[in-house]
């Protein structure tokens, strides 16, 4: 059994070093006692007449403002405050978040003789609550994006049992949650010629992260769904899937248009090429008809390229395969190295470019040969980014001897790479093969 002096000793050691920091005043604030637990916290100084001498001076200034209008008057008056947040000042530190609590001690008359407060460290409960409020502010606004979205939104079951249905499906296929809630979507959301759409998708999203596809319905409506498996905060045996579905018939409309639009592009500039072609037969001297002719149809290849599918750019290898078709094929035209995508000024100038070369093989060089054929090589030039090295190698032709003028096709092929490309041209007259190195970004 401990003696009174022992239990006075023990009291003191846990008063002093209590999981909390506690402070006695007088009515009008002025500090009784602080235990050495807030005095850590607030690393005040040893030297009694440097600390602080009232409770409102340990406050910040929001907290010095609430103490005198509001937490004294509440002391006097109902004798006691629960669980007040606000913060204190830390010497040479950064504020230091509390919630305190308060009561007050009378004397046998019912006069406050001294306040007693306890004050618990709140810095792991104002992150949290920070977390909290930063957490739902991201949920009310994935909310409001979700109700106010002209998509339909929904969230089912993986055997299809609807549990959510936004406004934006309402608008789209004109019910109300209440009539499908519960419900399955494959039954409710109908698409004549993909009855089993959300099973299939279901399926995709076991090897894929997402299931995405194009679908029309009975009245002739297009739509592009997403199916998506929400992995997050599962709740219940069964998983969740969210499914987006968008109306895309004013795309589909539109890219209708468009095609019929290129489509009469294509064939006008068909036409043009065939009328100019016919007024070069009519007019141009026998000797010059053929390769005149042979440009507008490597013109016209690469147009084709262009249009079918992306009016932007074109593969290189697509315009090389098209060059070995005119050259004699595979074995006649062999290429070799990387690929790269062209814009479309720079696919009809290396067309014609490749034409005359090609006419130039078929005639004088290599291809006149029946073991003859030619090698082109694509490579990227290292540490250049974006500059890329196509090499022409005539083997096995003729032997090749340096001309004493440049012709047209000699001209056209250097000034068309060099301005259209804005790439270099070097061209060797090897006697074993003509070599012609061309250089140029992408």
């Amino acid at each position: 059994m401990y003696d009174k002096e022992e239990l006075r000793s023990a009291f003191a050691e846990l008063l002093e070093d209590a999981p909390c920091g506690i402070v006695v005043t007088d009515p009008d604030g002025r500090l009784q006692y602080v235990n050495e637990t807030l005095s850590r916290w607030l690393n005040l100084p040893a030297n009694g007449e440097e600390r602080p001498q009232r409770l409102p001076e340990l406050m910040t200034g929001p907290g010095k403002l609430y103490y005198e209008t509001l937490l004294a008057p509440m002391m006097r008056l109902q004798g006691f405050a629960r669980e007040i947040s606000c913060s204190m000042k830390v010497r040479n530190g950064s504020n230091l978040p509390v919630l305190l609590s308060g009561v007050a001690r009378q004397d046998s008359e019912g006069n406050p003789v001294r306040f007693d407060y306890t004050i618990f460290d709140a810095r792991e409960r104002r992150l949290y609550e920070d977390q909290l409020r930063a957490a739902r502010r991201e949920a009310d606004e994935l909310a409001a994006i979700v109700r106010t979205s002209p998509n339909g939104i929904l969230r089912v079951e993986e055997d299809g049992v609807i549990l959510r249905w936004n406004a934006g499906a309402e608008r789209l296929l004109g019910r109300g949650f209440d009539a499908v809630q519960g419900l399955r979507v494959q039954d409710e959301i109908r698409f004549e010629e993909d009855p089993d759409w959300f099973p299939r998708a279901v399926e995709t999203c076991k090897s894929a992260p997402e299931a995405v596809f194009e679908t029309v319905d009975g009245k002739g409506q297009h739509f592009e769904i997403t199916v998506v498996p929400i992995r997050e905060h599962e709740v219940g045996p069964k998983r969740n899937f969210s499914i987006v579905l968008r109306d895309i018939s004013a795309r589909k409309k539109a890219e209708l248009r468009l095609k019929v639009a290129m489509n009469e592009m294509k064939h006008r500039i068909k036409n043009t090429l065939a009328v100019v072609a016919g007024m070069a037969k009519q007019t141009l001297p026998a000797e010059f008809r053929a390769s005149f002719i042979g440009r507008l149809q490597a013109m016209s290849k690469a147009h084709d390229i262009l249009t079918s599918e992306d009016h932007k750019s074109a593969d290189l290898m697509e315009l090389l395969t098209l060059t070995a078709d005119e050259a004699g094929g595979a074995q006649r035209f062999r290429i070799k190295g990387i690929t790269a995508m062209l814009p479309s000024e720079q696919v009809t100038s290396l067309s014609m470019a490749l034409h005359e070369l090609t006419t130039n093989a078929l005639k004088y060089g290599a291809l006149s040969e029946p073991e003859g054929y030619v090698e082109v090589t694509c490579e990227k030039i290292e540490d250049t980014g974006d500059l890329l090295r196509l090499v022409w190698q005539e083997c096995k032709g003729p032997p090749v001897v340096t001309p004493t003028r440049r012709g047209f096709g000699s001209k056209m092929i250097d000034t068309i790479l060099k301005f259209d490309l804005g790439g270099e041209v070097e061209v060797d007259y090897r006697s074993d093969g003509l070599r012609c190195v061309i250089t140029f970004r992408v």
